[in-house]
């Protein structure tokens, strides 16, 4: 029988998280933004802004978190943005 570990430790996104602060940083300047993100199945997108989001909520921001709807199993990755 396998088991899965999963750890809280959250390693290898300083890059990312970076990106996304900065994004705060001129949003918080008054500088519109807007971030998209993308990537395969399992990579870690959903940890990633998590993260990002209660950090920003610590710095003051008003922070709000959704998703697309499944359509299948192609999907539509991008039809938010249509």
């Amino acid at each position: 029988m396998a088991y899965a570990s999963i750890s809280s430790a959250f390693v290898g996104r300083s890059g990312e998280l970076e990106a996304l602060a900065g994004g705060l940083r001129r949003a918080f300047g008054g500088e519109p933004q807007g971030v998209l993100v993308g990537g395969e199945a399992g990579v870690g997108k959903t940890r990633l802004l998590q993260e990002f989001l209660a950090a920003a909520e610590e710095a003051g921001a008003i922070t709000a978190l959704g998703n697309c709807l499944e359509v299948g199993a192609e999907g539509l990755p991008y039809a938010p943005l249509v």
